[in-house]
């Protein structure tokens, strides 16, 4: 999948409903329609609608999540990459592709790419970093930082209302609003 495929679509809008849906769905991706219906205070028909649609705009996906040492990975990374100039999308489809990387984002700042890699052991750690990473034209240099122990790991952040808001009327200068008892 090349890195233009990943360019995201213009902003979605997302209404009051769709907003509280994906609310709904960060605390427990299991619920079911009806219970997003009963929820939402709309009909099934409505919440299934929106349901869809967030899900074929790719605005949310449902998918399990596990906390790596729980499954017995014990060697989680993150790394920084520089990139020679020229080869950020070249490395970043390369670095996508590896079955081990869970993330790539190009970022500003000291490097150009973070990535997150897991793995079970140090040793396959070290095979990634020595084979699979150095294989890969255009990185310049990397920094690894091994993770000791995850505190949060979150994906219910709140999406906030973009609607604008109406402007409260301007105060006349002069004598202060009369109050009336």
């Amino acid at each position: 999948m090349a890195i233009a495929e990943h360019e995201r679509p213009a902003r979605h809008r997302l209404d009051p409903i769709e907003r509280r849906m994906v609310e709904l769905l960060q605390q427990d991706g299991r619920l079911s329609v009806a219970e997003l219906a009963r929820e939402l205070h709309v009909t099934e028909v409505t919440a299934r609608r929106k349901l869809r649609r967030l899900q074929r705009d790719e605005i949310i996906r449902i998918v399990a999540t596990v906390d790596p040492f729980d499954v017995g990975y014990e060697t989680p990374v993150i790394m920084g990459l520089k990139v020679e100039r020229g080869h950020l999308d070249q490395v970043a489809e390369a670095l996508s592709r590896h079955p081990q990387v869970r993330y790539v984002g190009a970022s500003t700042g000291r490097v150009d790419l973070i990535v997150e890699v897991v793995t079970r052991t140090n040793q396959d750690l070290a095979d990634f970093l020595m084979t699979d990473l150095a294989k890969i034209e255009g990185v310049a240099d990397s920094e690894t930082n091994l993770i000791v122990r995850i505190y949060k790991q979150s994906w219910d952040w709140a999406i906030r209302d973009d609607t604008p808001q109406p402007t409260p009327p301007k105060r006349r200068r002069g004598r202060p609003p009369k109050i009336r008892a």
